[in-house]
């Protein structure tokens, strides 16, 4: 757990739970389309998943639904449904709730860095939950504790996100933990002793001219080995995997400080902002001043 932790700070995944409210009479509601990994918990009552072509399923208090790839789908209160737009207004929970109508809690958890997306494509696409289910003790008892946070009314709304967006961020980590031992071979590698040394080795020091051959010698595996099990696991190469997350990092940067480009671009492995400009908007898609200026409010 710990070496899963580790990695995913260096990944950045952030949660952000953005509705827990009750909805009542003729509604459906569709969250897709944030290019994330979304979930909804069923906190109160019940309602019906729909998925493609597939039946119905039926969500009940204390059911949470996992979508890591972000798929279409509905959720309404029957087994029927249109794919019209209804009204899906709902009451906060911070207001009384009626008798009938379920509560759902929805969220996402977001990502930048490519490698997730290796990842995610590994898992199914869609997991549910159930509360009666035999999986994971821990998981379980997570999810009931996230239910029972998101039901509670708080004096203070900045009080009530960040607690529910702790508790879903380690559901997500409990969650990752229990299906990376049963689809995703990426993370098992990743998360191999000797892999992960290298991997933090070059993430703590993104600024060292890294080659294979050093990279290999901190997992103790000879080259040509290292290179064929990372390619193999993660789909892209060490040097390549090295690239993006530099840029990747390095557009953290570039969005959330002032720091001058020529200075990101050395933290991060560039002796010119020319070349460090050309590999950027190769991988990003905008050069990293054009970056700055879109990440600045109007």
């Amino acid at each position: 757990m710990k070496n899963l932790e580790s990695l995913f700070d260096q990944l950045q995944i952030t949660t952000n739970v953005f509705h827990n409210g009750q909805y009542c009479g003729n509604w459906q509601i569709d969250t897709s389309g944030t290019g994330f990994i979304t979930f909804h918990a069923v906190t109160h009552g019940q309602c019906y998943l729909h998925r493609n072509d597939d039946g119905p399923v039926l969500l009940e208090k204390g059911d949470m639904v996992l979508l890591p790839v972000d798929s279409p789908h509905l959720l309404s209160p029957t087994k029927t449904h249109t794919y019209k737009n209804v009204s899906a207004s709902s009451i906060p929970v911070s207001e009384k709730l009626g008798a009938e109508g379920p509560v759902l809690l929805c969220g996402y958890f977001e990502y930048q860095h490519p490698l997730m997306r290796v990842i995610t494509k590994e898992l199914p696409e869609f997991w549910i939950i159930k509360k009666a289910s035999k999986e994971s003790r821990v998981l379980h008892e997570s999810l009931q504790l996230l239910i029972s946070a998101s039901l509670e009314v708080s004096d203070s709304t900045f009080t009530s996100s960040v607690l529910l967006n702790k508790i879903a961020e380690v559901i997500f980590l409990l969650i990752v933990k229990h299906l990376m031992s049963k689809y995703s071979s990426t993370l098992g590698a990743l998360l191999h002793p000797a892999i992960a040394n290298s991997l933090q080795a070059l993430h703590n020091a993104p600024e060292q001219h890294w080659n294979v051959e050093m990279l290999a010698s901190i997992a103790n595996m000879s080259k040509s080995n290292y290179a064929a099990k990372f390619k193999a696991c993660a789909g892209i190469t060490p040097i390549k995997y090295l690239t993006q997350w530099r840029l990747r990092c390095a557009c953290t940067e570039i969005i959330q400080s002032n720091k001058p480009l020529i200075t990101i671009a050395n933290q991060y492995g560039y002796e010119t902002e020319a070349s460090f400009s050309k590999a950027f908007k190769r991988e990003i898609g905008v050069s990293p001043s054009q970056k700055r200026v879109q990440a600045r409010p109007a």
